[in-house]
């Protein structure tokens, strides 16, 4: 059984809830809910993480522990210990230069600025796949971008993601059955309408 592992990124803590720093946690969250699974956190990881199995594929969903900027720091030894390579995982998170619910598959690519992403990177490397989500833009340039991906999702924002959660659950799914390449591919080949609808 080939073991795969999805990071997703976020801060802990009920005050971080559905800010869009944490779209990675609420994608994991959809997943566990969808599949009828409850994390289990762990101290020695410094993470909440579960289990799942899927077409003879074993799957860690891990949520770190440690504040956003710090994320990459404890992965390492929960990807050895359940004995994950870092091409087997992919990475979820939030990003500025995409319109809001809409996804981009990186591969290989630099962290784009993004400190959690270089935290990652900083302790695993840049061979994982990033499952990019985006947030949108600041409201108006003056706006410091801290502030901006510590808010809350709007209740218009929440439906929208709520009804896109399939669709990226789906995609996820697809690219551990079917790898980078065809997902990419795919994606690439779908308009972003295809993807919001």
């Amino acid at each position: 059984m080939e073991n795969f592992a999805i990071i997703g990124l976020g801060n802990p803590g009920l005050v971080y809830q559905k800010t869009r720093h944490n779209i990675g946690f609420w994608l994991l969250d959809a997943i566990a809910e969808k599949e009828n699974l409850l994390f289990k956190s762990s101290n020695d990881f410094h993470a909440d993480h579960l289990i799942m199995s899927r077409k003879n594929k074993r799957i860690l969903l891990i949520k770190p522990k440690t504040f956003m900027n710090e994320s990459g720091r404890y992965l390492s030894k929960i990807l050895s210990y359940f004995r994950c390579t870092t091409e087997n995982v992919v990475l979820i998170h939030d990003e500025l230069t995409l319109p809001f619910g809409e996804l981009k598959i990186s591969h290989r690519r630099g962290a784009g600025g993004h400190n959690g992403v270089s935290s990652v990177f900083n302790f695993l490397g840049n061979s994982l796949i990033r499952f990019r989500i985006g947030i949108g833009s600041k409201p108006h340039p003056k706006m410091k971008l801290s502030d901006f991906v510590l808010s809350k999702f709007s209740s218009e924002e929440c439906k929208l993601l709520d009804s896109k959660s399939e669709t990226l659950i789906d995609t996820l799914y697809d690219l551990i059955d079917n790898g980078v390449d065809a997902t990419m591919n795919l994606i690439n080949q779908t308009k972003p309408s295809q993807l919001s609808s």
